[in-house]
């Protein structure tokens, strides 16, 4: 697990964690130019069942949130006031195809996330 405290710039508005160690999503993130740091959930996937492939996904993505913002509820008390974006996904595979966030999407939506504030 990389640091979040030594990671993250002091100009940037956000402190940026990619909750995930997909080296896809970290190559998204590093291309389109931001800092950030890695963390990565321990949670037992096999357990989470969901009816469609959509709320599995999402069902997973939200358990790695919750599991990364425990881990964070003690770290880096000196940088605790700066906002934080936490990005966390997942994808299942189907018998009809794969389905996850096109790279297009996934920018997209960070992007709006960090202009948000």
């Amino acid at each position: 697990m990389a640091s979040i405290c030594n990671n993250s710039s002091p100009s940037f508005k956000f402190k940026v964690i990619l909750g995930s160690s997909s080296l896809a999503r970290r190559e998204i993130l590093a291309d389109m130019g931001y800092e950030f740091a890695v963390m990565t959930a321990d949670i037992d996937e096999k357990a989470i069942r969901r009816e469609t492939p959509e709320e599995l996904v999402k069902a997973l993505a939200e358990a790695k949130a919750e599991a990364i913002k425990q881990k964070l509820h003690g770290d880096c008390a000196r940088d605790r006031d700066r906002p934080t974006l936490l990005v966390t996904s997942d994808q299942v595979g189907t018998t009809d195809s794969i389905r996850g966030l096109p790279r297009k999407l996934t920018e997209k939506l960070i992007r709006e996330s960090l202009e948000a504030e």
